[in-house]
């Protein structure tokens, strides 16, 4: 068992990474699953405002009265530079003399004047609300509104909000989160991560041209040889799953209650499929360099097209096309099942299940052959 015992002085050395991506997934885990806990979406900016109406006229008090319902209209004791500086306040509104008078005309320029220290979302918000409002009242004017009225209408029609639903699926939700969420929905990154960064440069380490001569001069048969490898490759992955599998349980509640025992079978196929991935990585990159710029661009091209990172139901037609001849989409599809983001069917699931594995014995028959190959080559 020379070669097992070389392959697993090899891996010893990438423990360190391990526990560097295992650490780094769990807190992004933990991060996106504190972010879904919440039910606010949206809250509306309130921006401390210092307003100095030099028209005082019941128009202009009016708008300062409507500005009150979705700001906070302050007095500041130092002077207002000081006071814009120090973030006491965040936006100084001066009413012009004449407002009412110009309003009543149509003419919109030169109503107001503003002061703020810098440009920011809420201080272009405040100059869209204020320009929104003046239109409102010319609006209602030109339909033959009085000011007073037409002020009323102003405030009532920019109270008018549009109503949103938020739609979920109907599907019980297996793991107790929300829709599209979760521990497994983000699992195949990090198992192509693991796969690729760790066991692909081991891979090219015992598979060197030195090391294959030096096996080919030994006793070691180079059936031997083979099985060797497989056994440390299986024994890695097989590590790698039950890491994560654990981990899955610590994160989610029931992880594995009802059909969530689907998520050991959608996990398992992927993990074998990844490490098949990583094989192949290994007998066509030139150089252990360029393994982790390899592992970069696989796992997060195959991440975003199959809707690890986005939701397949956000992804447009070509990218859609495209995520079909990869692996990930198909378990993307069954985890979307078991965390409700798609109404389970399990002739569905089973059919997924079934295209998933399809791509890891196709795999696995390249990755026979290619090795094949080389180690003839090796040979001659």
């Amino acid at each position: 068992m020379q070669v097992f015992k070389l392959f697993m002085l090899i891996l010893k050395k990438k423990i360190k990474l391990i526990i560097l991506f295992t650490i780094a997934f769990m807190a992004l885990c933990i991060g996106f699953l504190f972010s879904s806990s919440t039910d606010e979406k949206f809250t509306e900016s309130r921006l401390k405002i210092v307003v100095a109406d030099n028209d005082d006229t019941p128009e202009s008090k009016a708008l300062i009265e409507y500005i009150g319902t979705k700001h906070d209209i302050v007095t500041s004791k130092m002077d207002i530079k000081d006071a814009l500086f120090f973030g006491t306040v965040d936006y100084f509104l001066t009413i012009n003399d004449g407002y009412a008078k110009n309003i009543a005309y149509g003419a919109t320029e030169g109503l107001f004047k503003s002061q703020h220290v810098y440009e920011s979302y809420s201080v272009a918000y405040m100059s869209s609300f204020l320009d929104e409002y003046v239109s409102c009242v010319r609006a209602c004017t030109a339909a033959g509104d009085d000011m007073e009225t037409a002020v009323k209408n102003a405030a009532a029609a920019m109270d008018t909000n549009t109503e949103v639903s938020m739609i979920s699926s109907e599907a019980g939700n297996a793991n107790g989160l929300e829709s599209g969420k979760g521990f497994f929905r983000y699992l195949p990154y990090i198992l192509l991560s693991l796969m690729i960064s760790v066991l692909s440069p081991v891979m090219m380490s015992i598979n060197k041209k030195e090391v294959r001569f030096r096996t080919n001069c030994s006793a070691v048969r180079p059936t031997s040889f083979m099985m060797q490898i497989l056994l440390g490759s299986v024994i890695y992955v097989l590590a790698i799953w039950v890491l994560f599998m654990v981990a899955g349980a610590l994160m989610e509640n029931g992880a594995y209650s009802g059909m969530g025992w689907l998520n050991l079978v959608n996990s398992g196929i992927f993990a074998v499929v990844s490490a098949f991935i990583a094989v192949l990585v290994s007998m066509l990159l030139p150089s252990q360099q360029t393994v982790n710029l390899a592992c970069n661009v696989i796992s997060l091209f195959m991440s975003f097209m199959c809707g690890v990172f986005v939701p397949q139901a956000m992804l447009g037609k070509t990218v859609i096309s495209i995520g079909r001849f990869l692996p990930a989409f198909w378990y993307i599809k069954v985890s979307d099942m078991l965390t409700g983001a798609a109404i389970f069917n399990s002739s569905k699931a089973v059919q997924y299940l079934l295209i998933e594995a399809g791509f890891a014995v196709a795999l696995g028959i390249i990755t026979t052959l290619l090795y094949k190959t080389k180690l003839r080559s090796a040979e001659l």
